[in-house]
């Protein structure tokens, strides 16, 4: 259901980018960009309970506070987002596949690394994970279980429109 769930609601979020940037509803190559977002929903499905089990596995040896289910889910979020360096990585390795995508074939991460735009890698994406996402997947980490991956495709909406807001 997580690459379901990615599949629709990411691809979406590529598409308002661009709609929000040219008026057109239009994603080039948007089948490829389907099934990508797709696997990084079946992803996210495996990483969610992971990072919200370790996360009370510490509380419950005394190695993490526990001042009750609002932290933790702020907990939870942090650890994902910031001290496990899980998120910006992952927002990386999307963009080359993006980058694959768009070249047609895999090309090595040197050259990749060389193409960054450096300013949105280093400045806007870790300031989108800090002021976004850490609040945002606290809210989520707050909500059911079952509904958590859907939230996290609808918020990649969000990430569509960020994206946008950062071109401008």
């Amino acid at each position: 259901m997580g690459f379901l769930k990615f599949a629709a609601f990411a691809t979406f979020g590529e598409m308002l980018k661009i709609r929000l940037a040219t008026k057109r509803w239009s994603l080039k190559d948007w089948h490829l960009k389907l099934i990508v977002w797709g696997f990084f929903g079946m992803w996210f499905a495996i990483v969610f309970p992971l990072f919200y089990a370790g996360v009370r596995a510490v509380i419950s040896k005394g190695l993490w506070p526990n001042f009750g289910e609002i932290f933790i889910a702020f907990s939870v979020s942090l650890w994902m987002n910031l001290l496990a360096l899980y998120a910006w990585p992952m927002m990386l390795l999307h963009e080359y596949f993006n980058k694959v995508i768009e070249k047609r074939r895999f090309f090595p991460l040197v050259q990749f690394a060389e193409e960054l735009d450096k300013r949105a890698w280093f400045g806007t994406i870790p300031l989108t994970i800090i002021f976004f996402w850490l609040p945002a997947h606290t809210i989520t980490f707050m909500l059911p279980e079952h509904f958590r991956v859907l939230v996290a495709a609808l918020l990649s909406v969000a990430l569509g429109f960020f994206l946008t807001i950062r071109k401008k």
